[in-house]
């Protein structure tokens, strides 16, 4: 929960943290502080789902940009202007300053660059745009029904 702030995410990842001991447990028997052991294997489980989101959403976000601009019939705008609305409602909806960070990012801006700009540390910002891709994927699949 203090990574996640959900509680269904966050059940998910205990299961699958859990899965993944119970596949591995012949090696348990060399760990000497399970819960610093559990802390760990949940806390890098939880940032590589959060790398695999970001990456996700990078490689659709490049999809879009490759789309022919030649498809413009009233069906694809009509759809298109639903998506950018509905996106657009996810952004509003996040924090002040998560929501900066995001709309930098989104203006090509490096991690470095928008933590020099608004003044924060880069673990901060690394930590805001997980947070911010996570509540825009949420909100979206929430909207769509997904």
């Amino acid at each position: 929960m203090l990574y996640l702030k959900d509680t269904t995410p966050a059940r998910e990842a205990v299961q699958e943290v859990f899965l993944k001991i119970w596949l591995k447990r012949e090696a348990m028997s060399d760990v000497e502080d399970l819960t610093g052991y559990l802390f760990i294997l949940t806390r890098n489980h939880i940032y590589d789902n959060f790398k695999k989101q970001a990456n996700l959403l990078k490689a659709l976000d490049s999809f879009i940009q490759l789309q022919p601009a030649a498809i413009a019939d009233t069906d694809h705008r009509l759809q298109e202007h639903q998506y950018d609305h509905l996106l657009n409602k996810a952004v509003s909806s996040l924090p002040p300053e998560r929501k900066k960070v995001y709309i930098a990012r989104k203006e090509g801006l490096s991690n470095e660059e928008i933590s020099h700009k608004m003044n924060i540390s880069i673990h901060t910002v690394k930590k805001q745009m997980q947070l911010a891709v996570q509540t825009v994927r949420s909100f979206v699949k929430q909207q769509l029904h997904i």
